[in-house]
Parts: C-alpha cells; structure tokens; sequence
C-alpha cells in the first residue's frame, strides 16, 4: 500500500464510538452462515467457495484521516483511479499479507455491510493489527469504496467477505469494470513468471532519532524521525541498506528494487529508496528524467525528489540522498549516501510522494 505505496494500507487512524460499534456488531449478529468458512494456516481467513462468507474485523485506509497510506497501491495502480480497492493485511509483502489466504493480485470480493453490498478487489496489502471486535482484523476497505457501502468515515468493525461466483458478479450487481480501464491494470505476475513477487519486505531496523528530521550518523547512516510516517522510515531504512556503495552509470538497472545490489547510478538509487517505502512496484526500472513526473509536483512535506534527464537526487526529512558529494567538502562522505548540506537545485525537476 508503499508501504508504497502505497503507499503502506492497513495503519489507519481510527475512531469508533461504542454505540456506534455495538449497533454494527449487531446489523451482523444474527442469521450467520459461515460454517464452511475454513482458518487460514497463517491464523488468518481463507475463504470459501463462492456462495459463502464471513464475518471479518475491517477498517477503512486513506481519506483526510489518514496521513501514511497515500493513494498508490503497492503494485503502483492508484487507487484514486480505482476507489474499488481493497487491501489484504499481514505484512508488507505480497507474500506475507496472508490474512486471508493469500489472495492473487486483483482477486474480488464481496464486501457487505448492513443492507449495502458491492464488489471491491485487491489492489493494495497492510501490515494490519489487532482485532477488532473480537473479529480478526484482515482486511482494510479504501475510503471512497467504505463511503459508497454507506459506512461511516473513520470507521472501524465487521463486514461480510465472500468470492463472488467466478463469473457475471460484477455486471449482477452493476459494478462492470468502466470501459476503457482495463488497460490501465497491471496484472500480478507468478513466482514462476517473476521470482521477485517473493522478494523481501521492506527493510527494517532503522535507528529513530526525536523530532521531524532524519539525523546523520558518524558510520554514515541515517537515523529516521520517530514522528516519521512509516513511508519514510521505509525510505531510510533502504538507503542505510546501499549508502557507501560505489557509483556505476547503469548499475542496478534491470535487476528487481528488492535486491541490494554491488553498484548504483542515480536513479536506481533513489528508486531502490522508494521502493523501500513501498511507493514503487518491486519491478519498476526507470532513468532519472522519467522521475520528472513521479508522483505530485513541487517539494513535499517529509520527501522531495529533484529529478532531470541527466541525474536525480532527493530530500528525506531534510538529509540530502544523493550519488555525489555536490555541495563541497563539508558534505560529508562522497558518493552514493545521505549528504547533510543542500545542493543547487537549478535545472531539476521537483516532485513528492502523494501525502508525503
């Protein structure tokens, strides 16, 4: 969710009142027919086949109330485009958010609250959380598809999960894909198709530091805010993984942005960084100019991107990440790493992360 991007789907902020949940819990309480609904091995939900169900804690992502998810999914669709969305929770990967199986990339489902139902499908992924109403909580309804069921914005309880019959479900309850979007789907591909589906999750075990800004650390490592949105602290943990790597024009293009790789030119650096805060897909290769147009323009609050066709650098919570020591001799170590002083910015494109 990038997360990516996605950014990371599934770390909501949520407000409920009891009376409110209480009324939820029981919209659901009676008439329950989920005995063939079997426990997933991971301790999560897999489903049934179509025709049953089941009761599932859920919550929603995205929207003004949340200030960490974005509006990317974590294989880089937006979910702006496609309010239809939902995440399947458990990790930051495609192989560990298995809260309900593992459900394939674009799986739909079912998704029924009260009176209202509609069909959502997966898009994005969530480290998730707790319970919630005693419910095991498995998966996160994107905003704008949580408001058209009619459920209150934050929200937090139960809703019915169930795959609909493998075909005609979606033109049953006129949910049809619109024309002219399907070419806009990025399919998700097979382990056997391309073995970095099963790529490692996020990096992890960045050092924090107090405030709003990263700080630079004497083995040249970059310590993260502890107020820091986790897209950030994703961000730096990936840089920690390749600062100090040599410079090589064309390195690590070709290669998935999960591995840590010998070398690095520019923009497979900065791209391996957004990866690592799960705003980019594992399989996204590009050269500084396409990052001309990433994400939104101008600078950003906790990340900004300073791309052209001939080098991109960026700002992470006010440390410099850049593949050359531009700003002189106080800059720090040379080469591929996190820099403390600022640079010219004359001739660069600059951009941000949605919500970052």
């Amino acid at each position: 969710m990038l997360l990516v991007g996605g950014a990371l789907a599934g770390i909501t902020a949520v407000g409920l009142a009891v009376a409110l949940l209480a009324m939820v819990i029981g919209v659901f309480a009676t008439g329950d027919q989920c005995a063939g609904t079997l426990a997933a091995p991971s301790g999560g939900i897999l489903l049934a086949p179509p025709g049953s169900g089941q009761l599932v804690g859920a919550t929603e992502y995205g929207g003004p109330a949340d200030s960490v998810s974005g509006v990317v999914g974590s294989f880089g669709q937006s979910l702006l485009a496609h309010p239809d969305s939902y995440a399947e929770l458990g990790g930051y990967t495609f192989q560990t958010a298995t809260a309900m199986g593992g459900l394939p990339y674009m799986t739909p489902l079912r998704v029924t609250w009260g009176a209202h139902s509609a069909i959502a499908y997966k898009r994005d992924i969530g480290f998730g959380g707790g319970p919630i109403a005693g419910l095991p909580r498995v998966i996160d309804l994107w905003w704008q598809f949580a408001v058209r069921l009619g459920i209150p914005y934050p929200w937090a309880g139960p809703v019915r999960i169930e795959r609909p019959p493998s075909s005609g479900a979606a033109n049953l309850l006129g949910q049809a894909t619109p024309a002219g979007s399907a070419s806009q789907l990025i399919p998700m591909p097979t382990a056997a198709q391309d073995p970095s589906v099963c790529a490692p999750g996020a990096p992890t075990g960045v050092p924090l530091t107090p405030g709003s800004r990263a700080r630079l650390l004497a083995n040249g490592l970059a310590a993260a805010p502890a107020n820091a949105p986790a897209a950030v602290k994703g961000i730096i943990a990936a840089g920690n993984q390749i600062a100090g790597k040599p410079y090589g024009y064309g390195a690590a293009h070709g290669l998935p942005l999960s591995d840590v790789a010998s070398a690095y030119d520019c923009s497979s650096s900065v791209e391996h960084l957004l990866y690592g805060g799960r705003l980019l897909p594992v399989s996204y290769d590009a050269a500084s100019g396409t990052l001309e147009s990433f994400g939104a323009p101008g600078p950003g609050q906790w990340v900004t991107i300073y791309a052209s066709a001939q080098h991109v650098f960026m700002y992470v919570a006010g440390l410099r990440w850049d593949t050359w020591n531009a700003a002189g001799a106080g800059d720090g170590s040379t080469g591929i790493g996190w820099h403390p002083l600022i640079r010219s910015a004359a001739g660069f494109v600059a951009r941000h992360p949605v919500g970052l």
